[in-house]
């Protein structure tokens, strides 16, 4: 006779940037292996394969894991995390204040307290500033798509310069003039590079401006040191804050 078959609750979820909506159930004890393995490597690669693995098992959608923006990929696995091993996370907090010693001396205060927050408070925050379509001048236009995981790791990391060209080629999307839209599917890499490389320094500031604003997880804490008092707001930014 066959083992009875567990069923796992099914949750649903609407992806900040590409404003999906997935289904997805919590991660289990197979999938909990892979992550746990993946921690113990210390290695940044096999912990994004590791993440992506678990998220492409666990969305019951077809879902191009690849291609999707790297902050919607960090928001669906927070929440993941948050339906499978609990809402709550236990931080540590180090207190920054200067602070007067029993000589007259200042140093850090340097009081170490626990924060909690709950992930399902955590949201991508929008710029009021942040827009994909960036008017360049002269009727002529581009609008941009957000980085995915595919678009990190096929960037050359031994250039700074060639990496920034190398994101900016990757993640647009069309570029229009008063009479035409240019989609970059019909653009030869070597015409886009070069369209690129035509931009002035104010124009490409603009396209800089979007990847500056793009939207990222945040989530502000108010802090208050039970040791000298000090107040101030803690800011999450990144999935790796809400691990550290």
């Amino acid at each position: 006779m066959p083992l009875p078959k567990i069923s796992a609750p099914i949750f649903d979820l609407k992806l900040p940037l590409s404003k999906k909506l997935i289904k997805y159930r919590p991660f289990l004890v197979k999938e909990e292996k892979i992550l746990l393995i993946a921690q113990e490597s210390n290695d940044e690669k096999t912990i994004i394969n590791a993440i992506k693995q678990i998220v492409q098992n666990c969305v019951l959608d077809k879902l191009d894991i690849n291609k999707l923006p790297v902050t919607d990929l960090e928001f669906l696995f927070l929440n993941l995390r948050a339906r499978s091993i609990g809402e709550l996370i236990d931080l540590q907090y180090k207190c920054n204040n200067d602070v007067i010693d029993e000589n007259g001396e200042s140093k850090k205060c340097n009081n170490i307290m626990p924060i909690q927050i709950n992930i399902l408070d955590v949201t991508a925050k929008v710029p009021s500033n942040h827009d994909n379509k960036i008017d360049l001048g002269n009727d002529i236009g581009i609008v941009m798509t957000y980085p995915n995981f595919n678009t990190i790791e096929n960037i050359n990391m031994e250039s700074k310069i060639d990496s920034i060209m190398g994101i900016v080629s990757d993640c647009v999307d069309y570029i229009y003039d008063k009479d035409q839209i240019y989609y970059k599917k019909d653009i030869s890499k070597k015409e886009l590079d070069e369209f690129i490389e035509s931009l002035s320094k104010d124009q490409f500031n603009k396209i800089q401006t979007f990847f500056e604003t793009a939207p990222k997880l945040k989530h502000e804490i108010n802090f208050e040191c039970n040791k000298c008092g000090y107040k101030s707001e803690i800011t999450l930014e990144g999935l790796q804050s809400f691990f550290g």
